[in-house]
C-alpha cells in the first residue's frame, strides 16, 4: 500500500492550519463570528491531524514518521 496519501494529507492539513493561524493573527478587524468560525475550523483540522498521527503514523516508514 502506498503511504503517499497520508503524507499528502499531512501537507494539506499543515498548510490549511497555517493559513488560518495567519488570518487570525493578521485579522484584528475580523468580526467576532468570523473569528469564531476560523477558530472552530482550526480546532477541527488539528483534531483530524492528531487522529491521523495517533492511528496512522506508525504505518509510515520510520524515516518519515513524525516525532
Amino acid at each position: 500500500m502506498s503511504y503517499t496519501y497520508l503524507l499528502d494529507l499531512y501537507k494539506v492539513l499543515d498548510l490549511r492550519i497555517n493559513e488560518i493561524a495567519g488570518a487570525l493573527e493578521n485579522g484584528s478587524s475580523l468580526p467576532d463570528d468570523h473569528r469564531q468560525r476560523l477558530c472552530g475550523r482550526r480546532d477541527c483540522l488539528e483534531s483530524i491531524q492528531r487522529f491521523l498521527e495517533e492511528h496512522y503514523d506508525h504505518k509510515l516508514p520510520r524515516r518519515l514518521q513524525r516525532r
